[in-house]
């Protein structure tokens, strides 16, 4: 896949490059999603400022994260972002292959789901298909996490359902040594 946007290379401009220093040292050399974003620095800047998934005093646990954002990316078929959190972060999540698989291949039903997860699931599936949430999805919700946790659940969803917008629309190729394709269906 050719890329429809070529990246910047270093030197990048200052506050470009004060970002990449806060990144953590395995985000070396910067991801093609951001090296591309770098190309406009203060829509790159607004970006990672904006990123909801590492908040200090989160309400979700790595667990309940991964699960909703390998599956929201998954929905959005975005195997560039799906991938990555893949490489970083699903052992961290306890999550095992039949889990990652369900996360492509399966649904809230499947076999693999511990206590809680299929709610995760089932709202990554109703915001990518209807871009709201159910009541019934509401009150299941409600039962297994507080306002502070939906709202960041919420917020996380939509904002790696762009991720995949810009990744897919983008074509940017899959990061070397740490993107992971789909597995076969």
């Amino acid at each position: 896949m050719t890329a429809r946007i070529e990246p910047v290379t270093a030197p990048y401009p200052a506050n470009v490059q004060a970002a990449f220093e806060r990144f953590p040292r395995s985000w070396m050399p910067p991801f093609r999603l951001f090296t591309t974003l770098a190309r406009h620095p203060e829509l790159f800047e607004r970006f990672v400022r904006g990123a909801p998934s590492y908040l200090p005093g989160t309400h979700v646990s790595v667990r309940q994260r991964e699960i909703l954002l390998l599956r929201v990316t998954a929905r959005c078929r975005c195997e560039y972002e799906w991938g990555m959190r893949v490489h970083y972060f699903a052992d961290k999540a306890e999550l095992n292959v039949k889990q990652v698989r369900a996360t492509v291949h399966g649904d809230a039903g499947s076999a693999c789901w511990l206590n809680g997860d299929a709610v995760l699931i089932r709202l990554a599936d109703e915001l990518h298909d209807t871009c709201s949430i159910s009541d019934e999805l509401w009150n299941a919700l409600r039962a297994a996490f507080g306002d502070d946790a939906i709202l960041e659940l919420v917020v996380m969803a939509g904002y790696y359902r762009t991720v995949g917008y810009l990744a897919l629309g983008l074509r940017l190729p899959l990061e070397p040594k740490v993107g992971r394709s789909f597995p076969a269906a």
